[in-house]
This record gives structure tokens, C-alpha cells and sequence, in this order.
């Protein structure tokens, strides 16, 4: 082997081991920040824990659309939302988007929306 071709070997297996250091340098610190996260960041820990929310202005019932918050925030949220939405006119039509048919469950911590049980017959 030629002096010029272990250089660029010796370069590229330089090259690749840092590369990989930093990629699993960033992906452990990531894994060991998600393991300590504090209990407080979890927004529930039962389906009643979270209710649904105007996403915007407007309800589903003046053409808007509808998301999920911990209950525990649902006064300040509305209370931000009103100030916000001031003078804010809604069409009274009911939406059509499809967060209008969900509920809000607690699933892994978050409040989200899930589609409603099936009726049974």
C-alpha cells in the first residue's frame, strides 16, 4: 500500500468514528433526558383528566375545530382564548372538521383526541 492510500484510509476511519461518536454521543444524551424527566411535564394520568377545547376562535358549532387540554388548564386557556378572540366573529354553522366528532382521552401522559366508542345495537 502506497503512503498516499494509508493517509486516506487512516482519514476515513478517523472521519467514521467521530461520526459515529456524535451520533451516539447525542442519542444517549437524549434517552438519558427522556428518562429524567420530571412527573410534572405529564399533562394526565386518566382519560378524565383532560377535556376538550375550542382550537381557535371559533367551536365546532361556529365552523372551527376542537383539541384536547389537561382539565386542570381549561380556565386559563379559555380565560387567554376570550381575550384573544375579542371582537372575533364565527360563521353559525356547525364544522365539518373531524376533531368536532372526538373526545379527549389520556394516552401515555398527553391529552389527545380519539374517536368516541362504537354505539353497540
Amino acid at each position: 500500500m502506497s503512503t498516499a492510500t494509508t493517509k486516506r484510509m487512516s482519514l476515513l476511519v478517523a472521519s467514521v468514528a467521530i461520526v459515529g461518536l456524535l451520533l451516539g454521543g447525542s442519542f444517549l444524551a437524549q434517552a438519558k433526558r427522556a428518562r429524567k424527566a420530571p412527573a410534572a411535564t405529564e399533562d394526565c394520568k386518566k382519560d378524565t383528566d383532560c377535556v376538550v377545547v375550542p382550537d381557535d376562535c371559533c367551536s365546532c358549532n361556529e365552523g372551527g375545530k376542537q383539541h384536547a387540554i389537561p382539565k386542570r388548564d381549561k380556565e386559563s386557556y379559555e380565560k387567554a382564548r376570550k381575550q384573544r378572540c375579542a371582537g372575533q366573529a364565527c360563521a353559525e354553522v356547525m364544522s365539518q372538521d373531524p376533531s368536532c366528532s372526538k373526545r379527549a382521552f389520556c394516552g401515555a401522559g398527553i391529552c389527545e383526541l380519539e374517536d368516541p366508542p362504537a354505539q353497540k345495537p
